[in-house]
């Protein structure tokens, strides 16, 4: 028996398909992770990037990486210069193994470093040579490291919050599907243009079921600035795919709101994005937003928004 199709009416055009194809229909399979990154894990042929990957890692992880590799090449080369002969080195207290080698890597940091103290030299052309080799590898590590530290610096990221929960809400003579928006920075945000696009699991007459995408149309999809919070609003008519839907219904279905977000960033002078998505059981009904932003109880003539309070909503009763 074929499924009941509660989306029969909407409005579906093949330029609102995002990429995902229709095959994505499990019960409750997400398209885009609440972070805003594709719920894809690639497999089998996989591509490995230095460059990419050092940018766009955590900054703990970042420094791990570079704290572990000022280690390890340094280990190497202490290695290498055990291997030639510790003898060779003018200033080294001849020991035990491992304080040989204790020595060694704090002279191979030295030169690494172009710090060179001088308590410790080469003597001989292996020795000599080691050391200009660390003192190459030091150079261009520095630099390297140098480049990536400014390029993530001055990498453009959204710092826009989003809502934890969108609302179906009474809106004028009807109601409407919202969200709202923040930017958690002072920067000013020009330029602002947000696009909605639903996606559901939709069964054929034959029973055989296949995803479906509808671009959603907004109350407002630009803003000139963002001084305070964005209620981002879709209003529920006739072209609605919500339009006369239950919870019920929306559930059945595997609902997802997916959002891109566009701006241009005054501070780094570049367009950022920032994407978002919403399913079924992130909807809340019977509810508003409260309000973010208030005067200065002080009276100091500015608007204090709270942005503490982006996910609270209140009974609409």
């Amino acid at each position: 028996m074929a499924l009941r199709n509660p989306f029969r009416n909407a409005k579906v055009k093949e330029t609102d398909d995002l990429g995902f194809g229709t095959r994505i229909t499990g019960e409750r399979d997400r398209l885009i992770a609440k972070d805003g990154s594709f719920n894809v894990e690639r497999v089998g042929m996989k591509t490995w990037s230095p460059y990419q990957d050092l940018v766009e890692m955590t900054w703990w992880r970042f420094f791990g990486v570079v704290i572990a590799f000022f280690v390890m090449v340094n280990v190497l080369f202490a290695f290498i210069l055990n291997g030639v002969g510790i003898n060779c080195l003018n200033g080294v207290k001849q020991g035990t193994w491992l304080e040989n080698f204790e020595q060694a890597w704090f002279f191979s940091v030295q030169t690494f470093t172009t710090v060179g103290y001088g308590s410790i030299s080469p003597s001989c052309i292996s020795t000599n040579f080691v050391a200009a080799t660390i003192a190459l590898v030091g150079l261009m590590s520095a630099a390297l490291a140098t480049g990536l530290l400014f390029v993530r610096f001055s990498k453009p990221t959204s710092q826009l919050v989003f809502s934890k929960n969108a609302i179906i809400t009474p809106y004028q003579n009807g109601q409407s599907f919202q969200f709202r928006i923040a930017n958690k920075r002072s920067s000013r945000l020009i330029n602002l243009d947000v696009k909605l696009t639903m996606s559901w699991v939709e069964a054929n007459e034959h029973g055989m079921k296949g995803r479906k995408f509808a671009r959603l149309k907004l109350e407002r999809e630009k803003v000139v600035m963002l001084p305070l919070n964005w209620n981002i609003v879709h209003p529920i008519d006739e072209e609605s795919p919500f339009w006369e839907r239950t919870p019920e219904d929306i559930k059945e279905m595997n609902v997802e709101v997916i959002v891109l977000i566009e701006a241009f960033d005054e501070s780094f002078s570049q367009t950022i994005f920032a994407n978002g998505s919403y399913c079924d059981e992130e909807f809340l009904y019977g509810v508003k937003w409260k309000p973010m932003y208030y005067p200065d109880p002080s009276g100091s003539g500015k608007t204090i928004l709270d942005l503490s309070v982006i996910d609270e909503v209140l009974p609409t009763a």
